[in-house]
């Protein structure tokens, strides 16, 4: 498997820098295909918890589900989403039918807890 931190997606680049909105691409080399490893898009966004409003201990202890309906996170959630099919669309126009992609939008809430959807 190979990992791209800065694809060149549809004439935009992922940036992997600290605290940036961040894409990751796990795509299988050529030569691994003939076993059943998948492919990996991750679209991820930090929201930091004083915008939140709350401390790690209160996102720890909320539902998943409960912290995607905030409103910052399900913003976030929104903008990876929106994200995440873009270049999804493009790793597809690039690798075709070979491509076992799975798709993932992720937000980071400080450095505690991760909310996610899978595509």
């Amino acid at each position: 498997m190979s990992t791209d931190s800065e694809p060149a997606l549809a004439r935009s680049y992922a940036d992997m820098t600290a605290l940036s909105p961040k894409v990751a691409t796990l795509i299988v080399r050529p030569d691994m295909r003939k076993y059943t490893l998948q492919d990996a898009l991750l679209e991820f966004k930090y929201i930091p918890l004083s915008d939140l409003g709350l401390t790690g201990e209160a996102v720890k202890a909320t539902p998943r589900e409960e912290l995607a309906g905030l409103p910052l996170v399900a913003a976030a959630l929104a903008e990876a989403t929106r994200k995440a099919v873009g270049y999804r669309a493009t790793l597809h126009a690039v690798y075709g039918a070979k491509l076992r992609l799975h798709t993932f939008a992720i937000v980071a809430l400080g450095f505690d807890r991760l909310v996610w959807v899978k595509l």
